[in-house]
């Protein structure tokens, strides 16, 4: 069946390592998606295996959902596949962070698979959902991101004065 793909991108004044930890925090998810109202790992650190319990708000539904983490890079990649529910469709989310001088790229691509037609409409209208969501959290996370970093510098390296 189609898969509807969206795929964002934002450049961070912060190193690839810092924006990857960042991310990967669940105390920061609320922060940068304030559709999240829980996002609880059953390890830390994260790693190949990790199942995520994730509660949100779509549309102002509250959703329940398990992603288990494929793909564990540091401060390169993370892919998180849905396994709860996994029908009618099933998302997977791939975070990506690109080193680029001082700074990085990050990108949030997801990827949806149905089985059957049911799965197909339910795949679009959560690619849209997921896309519109995703532009918005690339706003808040370049901006809290950024501030931690700026805070985290200053506190590392104060100025004499």
């Amino acid at each position: 069946m189609a898969r509807p793909l969206f795929s964002e991108t934002t450049t961070l004044a912060v190193p690839a390592e810092y924006a990857f930890a960042f991310l990967a925090d669940p105390s920061t998810a609320p922060v940068i998606d304030p559709a999240v109202r829980e996002y609880t790992p059953d390890s830390l650190p994260m790693r190949v295996g990790t199942r995520n319990l994730i509660r949100f708000r779509m549309w102002g539904v509250p959703v329940r959902a398990v992603s288990v983490v494929r793909e564990w890079e540091p401060g390169r990649r993370m892919v998180m596949e849905n396994v709860q529910p996994s029908w009618p469709v099933r998302a997977v989310a791939t975070h990506t962070f690109v080193p680029d001088g001082d700074g990085c790229h990050y990108t949030w691509a997801m990827d949806f698979h149905s089985s059957d037609p049911l799965g197909a409409l339910g795949g679009r209208i959560f690619a849209r959902f997921m896309h519109s969501n995703a532009k918005g959290q690339q706003r808040r996370f370049a901006l809290a991101v950024q501030q931690r970093f700026a805070a985290d510098s200053a506190t590392e390296h104060p100025t004499d004065g």
